[in-house]
This record gives C-alpha cells, sequence and structure tokens, in this order.
C-alpha cells in the first residue's frame, strides 16, 4: 500500500472513532438490547469478560473487532446507530434474522468492510446511500427485504473491488442501473422488484451471472408486477396453484 494511501485509511478510521464517543464493547451492548439479545440462539459469553470471546465477534491481534458474524440468531428489532462503531470491521454477517426498519447512515462509517449480508431480513425503507462509503466492500447482501425506492446512483460507481450483490426480493423501483461497468463484479441478482425493465438491454451483454428475473415465491412479499404464473388473485395479496383456487 502507499504511503499516501495509507494516510487516508488511517484518516477514515480516525474519522470513525471521532463520530462514535463510546468503546466497541458499549457499541455492541447496546445492539446486543436493541435486538434482543437475550433471546438469540446464542449468546454466549456476551457482557462478560473480553468482547473477542463473545459469540460470533472476532478481533484482529490488537483486540479490535474485524468481524461480527449473528446470523440465524434470532435478532429482532432495529439497527442502531452503533452499527458504524467498528472502524477495522472487515465483514458483518446479521443475515436471516428479523430485523426490521431502516438501515441506519452509520453503516457508511465502516471504512474496512468487505463483506456485508443483511439477506433475509425485514428491513424497510430505501437502500442505504451511504454505504456508498465504504468502498471496500467486495460482496453486498441486502436481498429478501423490503426495502423499496430507487437504486442509489452511487451503487454503480463507489466500489471499486465489488465482486457480488443481492438487491433480490425487495420492492425497488425505477431503473436497474449498469453494474457491468465494474471490473470485478461477477454476480448481480436482481429478479423479484418493481424496476422499470426488468431486465434492461445491458444484461444480455455482461459477461457477469445477472439474475434478474424468475420465481418470487421465495420472496417475502411477492411484487405486483411479478407475479408467479399461477397467480389468480388481484396484485398478488393472496395466490393459489391454479389446481387449488377455491370454487
Amino acid at each position: 500500500m502507499k504511503f499516501g494511501t495509507t494516510l487516508v485509511v488511517l484518516g477514515l478510521i480516525a474519522t470513525v472513532f471521532a463520530q462514535c464517543v463510546i468503546t466497541e464493547e458499549e457499541a455492541l451492548m447496546n445492539m446486543y438490547v436493541a435486538l434482543g439479545g437475550d433471546s438469540w440462539t446464542d449468546n454466549t459469553n456476551w457482557n462478560t469478560g473480553d468482547v473477542c470471546t463473545w459469540y460470533g465477534i472476532g478481533c484482529n491481534i490488537d483486540g479490535y473487532v474485524v468481524s461480527i458474524d449473528l446470523s440465524n440468531n434470532n435478532l429482532v428489532g432495529l439497527l442502531t446507530d452503533d452499527i458504524g462503531c467498528f472502524p477495522y470491521l472487515k465483514s458483518l454477517q446479521l443475515n436471516d434474522n428479523e430485523i426490521s426498519g431502516p438501515v441506519p447512515d452509520a453503516i457508511g462509517n465502516l471504512p474496512s468492510l468487505k463483506y456485508l449480508n443483511l439477506d433475509n431480513n425485514l428491513l424497510t425503507g430505501p437502500l442505504p446511500a451511504t454505504l456508498c462509503a465504504d468502498e471496500h466492500l467486495q460482496y453486498i447482501y441486502l436481498g429478501h427485504n423490503l426495502f423499496e425506492g430507487d437504486i442509489p446512483a452511487c451503487y454503480v460507481t463507489s466500489f471499486t473491488f465489488v465482486k457480488e450483490v443481492h438487491l433480490d426480493c425487495n420492492l425497488l423501483t425505477g431503473d436497474l442501473l449498469d453494474f457491468s461497468v465494474y471490473e470485478y463484479m461477477f454476480e448481480l441478482r436482481s429478479r423479484c422488484n418493481n424496476f422499470n425493465v426488468e431486465c434492461p438491454a445491458w444484461t444480455e451483454t455482461t459477461d457477469m451471472l445477472v439474475i434478474c428475473s424468475g420465481s418470487c415465491e421465495d420472496c417475502p412479499i411477492v411484487p405486483p408486477t411479478q407475479c408467479p404464473e399461477f397467480v389468480e388473485v388481484e396484485d398478488c395479496g393472496l395466490y393459489y396453484p391454479l389446481e387449488a383456487v377455491p370454487v
């Protein structure tokens, strides 16, 4: 890494520390309370001793949190701004839970983040535009939630080294932006939203795998413009296979 680049990264980390007036341990405990930690499937060692021994928490040799993996662990509640208080965090996995509400803007205060998995929750509101500040992200999984609105324009300009993006099974609208501009990206999942064009022309010419159409049966809500073929009830509010339609 060049000296100038090192100074930039250190400056970003210093900025995150300045924005968080609490310790990483306090930030984790705030998350524990907000996400119903007492009812988690596994909360071994939480609120006792070194945070590096807490279930789902990984640290570097200096004791800073570099990974949080609480996937499929019965997390229920809202994310708080404390999520942005981990300047050395590289991997955040909170998928397959029941986290609801919007993603806090503080998600953009993670300058070291490379892997983000928020798949299969109940997250609402727009896709977090502040995420674009986490420019080292390589894997972005936001599928199977209730996100709505347009894809932020910065999603196709900010992540130089991105490899995979999952936006499938949401309530997104507007245009499916051209992610083929990314040199290292090899997979985009965007099926089952409300885009103006489900599979725009660029998806036919890119070398990456683009899953922009297909069944929506596994989605939390079936978008009204992309109903499965067997839907008979208006707006997909209720649907049956043809052979099971009540008479």
